[in-house]
């Protein structure tokens, strides 16, 4: 076999053949099929107790005054709660090398059940869960946190930075996944003969060299690998190639599980074909387990799946065969008419359009979800799948899930080494916001300039004087931290969907998060304190100026820090602005300065 050192010569044949030459190399030198790993879930069910708007505050706008109110009187009145099952108790079993399509209207509980699956569910208070999920034969709770490292999630939202590069945003991905080829991988190497075992460490380190590209040619993404990817408001790629980007990102780290949600939102039926097409590939090659959920899948793309989940209102009134979808419905008097998709219409069903699909002369046709859910639950296809969820786990599974579940490390790189990626990714997203930084640059130098001149050599004596100087300074730099709040709340997002990953460690975010700031704030209080210090005409002493300098870093590192804070606990940006500048008229009111430390009230006073 020839070297392969591109991406070009790994996909020279195309994706079918990449895969299958992909699988057959590691599968000859461990002398045992792919990681593969099996999802049985038993009565799984959510719910959630919701609180109700009243007609009052329906139509509300999310501001700060709205969000104080609405919480202050939550506590004072009686809330009116509605119980809300978002998940019926629903069985099954998604097994390796298959790939199910999960079809469903808009709030059918779609997306509830596959982040429940991927461990992407954030359960609240009011939220109930109930039921079982194993991975291999291990139940979900026993391996929470490591679940990500197996379980791959592909949301329905695109949240990128929007100033990187495809190819950066991906190579970034890589590295949050190790970079390198895990050692798990490489220990399992170690059955075949020794060509065998030599050749497939080639394939599989060569492959990881050059995996970002690979991902980015299989996405079809070539063309614009170094265009940023955009935004609203940032000109980049198209929308299309966005979701294809937020595909690709999810693809590193060799995971055994894939689950992606609505991912043809922006594609045409092209590209989501050869997006499917390739997943396909991946499922019966590499033995993955995947689960697609579209709500309106072309025949084409349709066929291409071995199983169908249909959902509606929270329960499931189909899950098995998709070639036996159509006389499975049609037992119960509907039959899908010439011409018409299948999978519009199984979607049809149990809506009030379902009635265009009635077979005449049949009786007790079923109407409701509910009902579709009570005969699925008494059909052939349910008693032989809850048959294999109750069995024993195969032996080749209870191995694989010793070895890629339960001992799955919750996070690929270290605490420093992933810190450090993180500290060169957000100093790039910095940078290139280039807008930001000559604004900020401008007002510097403007500001400086005219406070300096308003109070140009003013008399030492004056004390009052001075500390309006010292106060407007330290304000100024302060105010402008205020400007960060917009990219924080872009960001926060960003890290909701790769935390969830377990990409990195919060800590570590946090951390890089203020490092990338520290330069800018020294820029910032070296040359606005510089141009304030001397043209002011504050203390000729060196060792003065230099702690000047000092408290005016940190008070810039203060408030950036304060202010990442507000835009962490907001819900949104129309929060988080009134409520930093909330934030500000206490801080100039309680500094000391126009109100003096002596007339602040004693019940006040820990505010100073």
């Amino acid at each position: 076999m020839p070297a392969m050192k591109s991406a070009d010569s790994f996909l020279a044949e195309g994706s079918d053949k990449f895969h299958e030459m992909l699988a057959n190399n590691l599968e000859a030198a461990s002398h045992k099929a792919m990681p593969q790993v099996e999802i049985r879930f038993k009565d799984l069910a959510i719910a959630a107790d919701v609180v109700v708007a009243t007609k009052d505050d329906a139509n509300e706008l999310p501001t700060l005054v709205n969000t104080v109110t609405k919480g202050i009187m939550g506590l004072a009145k009686t809330k009116r709660v509605y119980h809300k099952d978002i998940l019926h108790p629903v069985s099954g079993v998604l097994k390796p090398a298959t790939m199910t399509l999960l079809l469903g209207q808009p709030g059918s509980g779609k997306s509830s059940f596959m982040k429940m699956l991927a461990g992407r569910f954030h359960e609240e208070k009011n939220i109930t869960v109930g039921g079982n999920v194993l991975y291999n034969g291990t139940k979900r709770d026993e391996v929470k946190k490591q679940i990500p490292q197996f379980v791959s999630y592909v949301n329905q939202r695109d949240y990128h930075f929007p100033m990187m590069t495809v190819q950066e945003t991906m190579e970034f991905a890589h590295q949050a996944c190790g970079g390198k080829v895990p050692q798990r991988v490489l220990d399992s190497l170690n059955s075949g003969t020794p060509e065998e075992i030599e050749q497939a460490k080639e394939i599989i380190e060569a492959l990881y060299q050059v995996y970002p590209d690979v991902i980015v040619r299989q996405m079809g993404l070539a063309n614009c690998k170094d265009t940023i990817v955009g935004n609203a408001m940032e000109r980049g790629v198209s929308g299309g190639e966005r979701k294809r980007v937020t595909i690709g990102e999810m693809e590193f780290g060799m995971k055994q599980v894939s689950l992606l949600d609505e991912i043809s939102t922006g594609l045409d039926s092209a590209a989501t074909f050869d997006i499917v097409k390739s997943q396909q590939s991946m499922a019966k090659s590499l033995k993955k387990t995947i689960v697609i959920a579209l709500l309106q899948p072309s025949p084409e793309v349709f066929d291409l799946f071995d199983d169908v989940m249909i959902m509606n209102d929270g329960y499931v009134m189909y899950h098995g065969p998709r070639a036996d979808a159509l006389s499975y419905f049609e037992s119960f008097g509907f039959k899908c008419p010439p011409g018409r998709d299948v999978a519009d219409f199984l979607l049809d069903l149990g809506t009030p359009q379902q009635h265009q699909y009635a077979i005449p002369g049949m009786t007790n046709v079923p109407r409701y979800p509910a009902d579709y859910a009570a005969l699925f639950q008494e059909s052939t296809i349910y008693h032989f799948m809850m048959d294999h969820v109750d069995g024993p786990v195969h032996p080749l599974l209870l191995d694989d899930g010793a070895r890629h579940v339960q001992n799955a490390p919750q996070f690929q790189l270290d605490f420093k080494t992933s810190t450090l990626n993180l500290v060169r990714r957000q100093t790039q997203v910095l940078l290139r916001n280039k807008v930001f930084i000559q604004s900020r640059v401008g007002m510097i130098l403007l500001m400086g300039f005219l406070y300096s001149t308003t109070f140009y050599q003013v008399n030492p004596n004056l004390a009052q004087v001075m500390y309006g100087v010292i106060f407007q300074a330290i304000l100024f730099l302060g105010l402008g931290q205020i400007a960060l709040l917009p990219s924080f709340m872009e960001s926060r997002a960003i890290y909701y969907k790769q935390r969830s990953a377990n990409f990195y460690r919060t800590s570590s975010f946090v951390i890089a998060q203020t490092i990338t700031q520290v330069p800018f704030s020294i820029c910032e209080a070296v040359v606005f304190g510089t141009i304030i210090y001397w043209v002011s005409g504050l203390v000729s002493d060196v060792g003065a100026f230099f702690i000047f300098e000092l408290i005016m870093l940190i008070i810039n590192v203060l408030f950036a820090t304060w202010f990442f804070f507000i835009a962490v606990v907001s819900p949104n940006l129309d929060v988080a602005n009134p409520l930093s500048m909330v934030c500000v008229l206490f801080f100039i009111i309680f500094a000391g300065f126009i109100v003096q430390s002596g007339d602040i009230p004693d019940y006040f006073i820990w505010i100073y």
